[in-house]
C-alpha cells in the first residue's frame, strides 16, 4: 500500500501553545496508533495511505469539536515503505553508536541528512567524541564477555571472531576504532585491517 505523509495546520493559531483545538487532533492521531510530528506552525503524520487519511478525518473532526476554526492539510505521496525499511536498517547502528535517527522535520543544524531517493528522510545526530570512545569501549565489552576473555588473551581464531562481530555491530564506523581495537588485542593495526578484509570478503562471496 502506498504510504502518504499528511501535514495540517489547525487554526486559531496560537504562539507559544496548541490548544485544546491541537491537541484533540494529536490525541485522536496517537489513539489510532501513528505518531504526529508536532511542529511551530503545524503537525504531520505519516502512514499507509487508507488508514491514515481515514485516521486524519476523525482527528479534524475531533478538532472541529473543540473549537478549531479551520484545518489546511496537505498530503502526498512518500515512498514510505522503501524509505522506512533504510531507516530501520540504520536504527541499530546508530543506536550502538550512541547517536540517533530524527525526523527530516526536527533535523538540527549539525545533523547529517539521510537521503532515500533523492529525498531527505531523516537525520543522523551523532555523540560527541567521547561518547563515541565510550561507545567503542561498550562494544570491546560486550564482545569480550560473549567470547569469555579479554581480547588481547583470545587466540588468533577468537582475536578474528572478535574483529568480525565488532564489524558487524558498526564499531569500525568510530574514527580511530582499528588503532584501539588493536592496542586492546595486542597486535598491529595491520593485522586487524587484515582481520577485516578476511571477514568481509568472506561475506560477499
Amino acid at each position: 500500500m502506498r504510504h502518504v505523509r499528511v501535514e495540517l495546520t489547525v487554526e486559531p493559531f496560537r504562539e507559544g501553545e496548541l490548544g485544546a483545538h491541537v491537541t484533540a487532533a494529536l490525541e485522536t492521531l496517537r489513539s489510532e496508533g501513528f505518531d504526529p510530528e508536532v511542529g511551530p506552525f503545524g503537525n504531520a503524520v505519516e502512514g499507509e495511505a487508507r488508514p491514515l487519511l481515514e485516521a486524519v478525518a476523525r482527528a479534524a473532526a475531533a478538532s472541529f469539536d473543540a473549537g478549531a476554526s479551520g484545518i489546511t492539510m496537505t498530503a502526498r505521496a512518500t515512498g514510505g515503505e522503501d524509505a522506512e525499511a533504510f531507516l530501520a536498517a540504520v536504527r541499530p547502528i546508530v543506536r550502538a553508536l550512541g547517536g540517533r535517527v530524527v525526523a527530516a522535520e526536527r533535523m538540527g543544524a549539525a545533523a547529517v541528512p539521510l537521503v532515500w531517493k533523492g529525498r531527505v528522510v531523516g537525520g543522523l545526530e551523532l555523540p560527541s567524541p567521547r561518547d563515541l570512545r565510550e561507545g567503542l569501549a561498550s562494544f570491546v565489552a560486550q564482545i569480550e564477555s560473549e567470547l569469555g576473555g579479554r581480547l588481547a588473551a583470545l587466540s588468533r581464531v577468537d582475536k578474528q571472531r572478535a574483529v568480525r562481530m565488532l564489524d558487524e555491530r558498526g564499531a569500525f564506523a568510530i574514527r580511530n576504532a582499528v588503532d584501539e581495537v588493536a592496542d586492546a588485542m595486542g597486535v598491529s593495526r595491520v593485522t586487524v585491517y587484515n582481520y577485516l578484509n578476511a571477514t568481509r570478503s568472506s561475506s560477499d562471496a
